[in-house]
């Protein structure tokens, strides 16, 4: 029985507010709507007081509703890769979910020092070892309870039902396994860029394995980078075993994309993460649908997490 409500998913960055709609009818998923609205000025998120994040968002969220009201108030949001606090690592499996917790806590306050640690939600993903990698580890994700506040109190200024909170990059992941479900995929490289950092998500057989987050200085650095990931020595990938690879973000340029493929000998793929979806007729004219539709895939990926 499909329980899926009608969802918009937000995306917000340190520039722009982004809405992706979608509305079921009969077991059938519609494109309601694809927006965004850029902030009077740019969030810093880490040292703005949240009465002015909150003002912000709310401006370019009013821009948006004035043009297309939602339908919904199921709503869910991703947040900037900078806000959280990421690592991989070898666990134990035998230990007890508080046990894990706690040990997870330490090992991110000594990678981030500067992390507030008791102030944290963490969560975490275990991954099990496979022919690529021969042990098992964890995903680690922390975020500053004082974003999900900022989330919270704009949900409830605007009567939205908040449903899940998540990083931008792991959101446009949900939004490539919905579109390549029925695909035979071996291994897969997924890459994701906003804000200077990228994101690479190694996976085999559909299961991820691999996760990396990159700063870079310049979008030109973007192909060495994602080279040098690959060539690391405890990896055991070489760009001819990458059966299929995807990439999506934002200033994603026709020239940039042809210079990752020339230098990493890999034909990456802008997808579409509105390809599963029949889109109303109003949308059909929207150059968001038609045009920039790979800049939506976090927006698109946290609105389809319930489907």
């Amino acid at each position: 029985m499909n329980t899926f409500k009608n969802h918009a998913g937000f995306s917000i960055s340190n520039s722009k507010l982004q809405v992706v709609e979608i509305n079921c009818t009969n077991n059938h998923f519609f494109l309601k709507n694809v927006d965004e609205a850029f902030f009077n000025e740019v969030i810093d998120f880490k040292n703005d007081k949240e009465t002015k994040i909150g003002s912000l968002l709310q401006s370019a969220f009013d821009e948006i509703v004035l043009k297309n009201p939602l339908e919904t108030k199921f709503s869910s949001f991703t947040l900037p890769q900078e806000l959280f606090y990421i690592t991989q690592i070898p666990y134990d499996n035998t230990l007890l979910h508080d046990d894990l917790t706690e040990e997870l806590k330490w090992e991110l306050s000594v990678l981030y020092p500067q992390a507030p640690t008791n102030d944290l939600l963490i969560q975490y993903i275990e991954i099990e070892k496979n022919k690529l990698v021969d042990y098992n580890t964890v995903l680690v994700v922390g975020l500053n309870r004082r974003y999900l506040k900022i989330i919270k109190n704009f949900c409830y200024q605007n009567n939205l039902k908040l449903i899940y909170t998540d990083n931008l990059f792991l959101a446009a992941e949900r939004a490539l396994n919905v579109i390549t479900s029925s695909k035979v995929i071996g291994l897969t490289l997924s890459a994701y860029y906003s804000s200077n950092i990228l994101s690479l998500i190694f996976s085999y057989e559909r299961k991820p394995f691999l996760f990396k987050s990159i700063r870079v200085n310049n979008v030109s650095e973007i192909p060495a980078k994602i080279v040098k990931e690959i060539n690391t020595k405890d990896k055991k990938i070489a760009p001819d075993q990458i059966d299929t690879a995807y990439i999506s973000g934002e200033n994603l340029s026709p020239a940039l994309i042809n210079s990752i493929k020339d230098v990493t000998t890999i034909d990456f793929i802008q997808y579409n993460p509105f390809e599963k979806l029949t889109p109303e007729p109003d949308i059909y004219n929207n150059p968001f649908f038609g045009e920039r539709y790979n800049s939506f895939t976090s927006a698109a990926g946290i609105a389809m997490r319930a489907i």
